[in-house]
């Protein structure tokens, strides 16, 4: 109020001014009426300024009136006044004066708001920013305040958003070009190098000394996920520095990358053969990081008898790293002499192997992996196996399999002798007979040991398929069927018979007319009987019948040892229906001699030739004839007179040894007589008009 009244006596001498307390009045020449505290009238002289909170609490808490109203007063003719509450209001006589000083307010003072970032806007960068504004903000304010900073809280409870700044814009303009040149730089931040090889994660450090970078001023780190990389931490323009050289460097190197089928190299080379790679590394200049790792591999080891997968591989990686092509390669070279000096490899064929039981080839395999080997099917053959790794542990593998394998033979052989008697596999060979199976092929189809496929008695290899019951030619894919039959304990049953449970006595099997079986038998019939149609053709199984002709086809071959053994024929028998069930369940009976011939014999008698029995297959009701084709066991014969009812001895001195049948005409029977009901067996029915 002194400064007012002071102006005011200086431009207007005349004017008294009396004081109230809220009122200022002015006594002299002209209209008197109240007015502002600056002498005034308040909508002619007030200018109030529209200034941010912030800027007003500066303005409040500086010199900063006092500044500016000792510079009006130096600049302007009429005094300007300041008065400053929740507004900043200037007072001054003079409109042009009024403007002039506003602008000199809002030009002068400043409050700027700068956005934090990402690490910027959290501990430990937000302590660091504070640190670095504290110490810029000190200097700047040396002997007054001419500015000043906060804090803008960020969604979370220690982070921060945004940094304001508020003062002489001069001074905002500095402390703002600290913090920016601090976010710019001096800011923690993260760059990811990204690494070739996962094995330069290993040996980073040496490879740090091998292109001459020292980390001082920032932080490397590292990893193998998600990939091979090195983390650069620090301040910015620390970590933007690393970056670039690191980059530089790891490009000027030469890497090259030495793989080895199983883990073995990797083995050998962190143990007895470290010193060796210590002395390649010194004399070639490089570094060599070794590495196992895993790789995927369907590796399929198959025998006959059992099945191993194994899905992954583990493998020997080694990454050789300098500066020089020549030195890597040279390296590169001498590691790979020194493993193969000190390795091995030995092949097992699929026939070595394939009577390995299920828990030998867990062995194998466990072997292997303990001993870092590595397997692989035998690349020269079709099967087998082939092992390969350091000599120690492939010399084991060998002398497990030498011990195995002969007693795995000798059981396998043993397994075989012992189920070909009970089992019989048969295969349908191209002349329509069924032929048996070798033992080893009949013992892999019982055991469905059939990956490999089989092997006929002629050394014909054949793929299977069990759900068809069917062979398939591997060279010419022709097809043939296969059979099973369960023999009994004391019997055992014909190849071309069909399959019988246990219990079944009897069978009588239809013939397929397009069968091989039925065209043969047909054509022995039709040769002889002329003009005569058949009807059908059945097989006749009997169990019981059967037997009792075996046994006596084994006493007639042991007799006749020593003149050819047994001689079997196929001869014709014919009948009348009243018979059939006889002969089909009881076989041919001796005791009907006579009752139509006993020319040759009082026996039972067989024709050679179809055409002659027909006479004797008497027509049924329906004008159908029946049939026999019987095999039987003429043995040595002799002669037949129609008082014989035996056999004669062949040597009066033996009268025990006896010819085995008589016939019509020695020199070309045309007609047999056997005296033993089991001597002939009914083989197949005819039925024909």
């Amino acid at each position: 109020m002194n400064d007012f009244a002071k102006g005011q006596r200086l431009s207007y001498p005349k004017v008294d001014i009396l004081r109230n307390t809220n009122i200022v009045i002015l006594k002299g020449p002209g209209n008197i009426r109240p007015t502002n505290p600056h002498g005034q009238n308040t909508s002619d002289l007030e200018r109030r300024i529209n200034l941010p909170q912030d800027v007003i609490t500066f303005i409040k808490s500086s010199n900063a009136v006092r500044k500016y109203q000792t510079l009006f007063q130096q600049r302007f003719r009429n005094p300007v006044f300041i008065e400053v509450g929740s507004d900043l209001v200037l007072f001054c006589k003079c409109p042009h004066d009024l403007d002039e000083a506003q602008a000199e307010l809002v030009g002068d003072l400043s409050v700027e708001i700068v956005k934090l970032q990402g690490a910027a806007t959290a501990p430990p960068d937000t302590d660091r920013i504070k640190e670095t504004l504290m110490k810029a903000k000190t200097v700047l304010n040396r002997d007054e305040l001419r500015v000043d900073f906060s804090f803008i809280p960020g969604q979370g409870a220690t982070t921060v958003a945004k940094v304001r700044l508020v003062g002489y814009a001069e001074y905002v303009k500095n402390l703002r070009d600290v913090l920016q040149d601090y976010l710019l730089n001096q800011v923690f931040t993260k760059e990811v190098l990204n690494l070739q090889h996962p094995e330069m994660v290993d040996c980073f450090g040496k490879i740090l000394e091998l292109i001459s970078i020292k980390q001082t001023q920032v932080t490397l780190k590292q990893s193998l996920q998600p990939k091979p990389c090195v983390t650069i931490s620090g301040p910015r323009c620390h970590v933007q520095e690393a970056h670039k050289a690191l980059r530089s460097g790891l490009a000027s190197l030469t890497l090259e990358k030495l793989v080895l089928d199983g883990p073995g190299a990797v083995r050998y080379f962190q143990a007895e053969g470290k010193t060796s790679k210590e002395l390649v590394e010194s004399s070639c200049k490089v570094l060599i990081q070794e590495r196992q790792v895993s790789a995927p591999r369907q590796f399929i080891f198959s025998t006959p008898s059992l099945r191993h997968t194994t899905t992954t591989s583990q493998q020997s990686s080694f990454l050789f790293v300098g500066l020089q092509r020549q030195n890597v390669d040279a390296a590169l070279t001498k590691i790979k002499n020194l493993y193969q000096d000190h390795s091995a490899t030995k092949t097992f064929t699929n026939q070595d192997l394939a009577d390995l039981t299920e828990e030998d080839i867990k062995k194998l395999m466990n072997l292997v992996e303990t001993q870092d080997l590595y397997v692989q099917e035998n690349p020269l053959s079709q099967g087998g196996l082939t092992v390969s790794g350091l000599k120690a542990g492939v010399n084991q593998v060998n002398q497990m399999l030498q011990t195995l394998i002969p007693l795995r033979k000798e059981l396998r052989a043993k397994e075989e002798e012992s189920l070909y008697p009970g089992i019989a596999w048969c295969i349908l060979g191209q002349n329509g007979n069924w032929e048996r199976l070798p033992k080893t092929g009949n013992y892999n189809l019982e055991k469905k040991n059939i990956t490999k496929g089989i092997v006929d008695a002629h050394g014909v290899s054949w793929s299977v398929n069990l759900l068809k019951m069917e062979a398939r030619r591997d060279l010419t894919g022709q097809t043939a069927k296969l059979k099973r039959l369960e023999n009994l304990p004391d019997f055992t049953f014909p190849l071309y018979w069909d399959k019988m449970s246990k219990t079944q006595d009897l069978e009588q099997v239809l013939l397929d007319p397009s069968s091989a079986e039925h065209r043969t038998v047909q054509q022995g019939f039709n040769q002889t009987a002329h003009n005569k149609t058949i009807v059908k053709i059945e097989r006749l199984q009997n169990v019981h019948l059967r037997r009792t002709y075996e046994m006596q086809k084994k006493h007639i071959s042991e007799k006749n040892k020593n003149e050819g053994g047994v001689v079997e024929r196929l001869l014709y028998h014919g009948t009348s229906q009243e018979n059939l069930n006889s002969i089909k369940t009881k076989g041919f009976n001796r005791s009907f001699s006579g009752k139509h011939a006993t020319v040759y014999g009082q026996g039972t008698y067989f024709a050679v030739n179809a055409g002659y029995s027909v006479s004797y297959a008497h027509p049924a009701a329906d004008g159908t004839q029946t049939m026999f084709v019987a095999r039987v066991l003429t043995g040595l014969f002799t002669q037949g007179r129609s008082d014989m009812r035996i056999p004669p001895p062949r040597n009066s001195q033996q009268p025990h040894d006896r010819y085995d049948s008589l016939v019509d005409n020695i020199n070309n029977p045309s007609m047999f007589v056997v005296f033993h009901d089991n001597q002939a067996y009914p083989d197949y029915l005819i039925t024909f008009r």
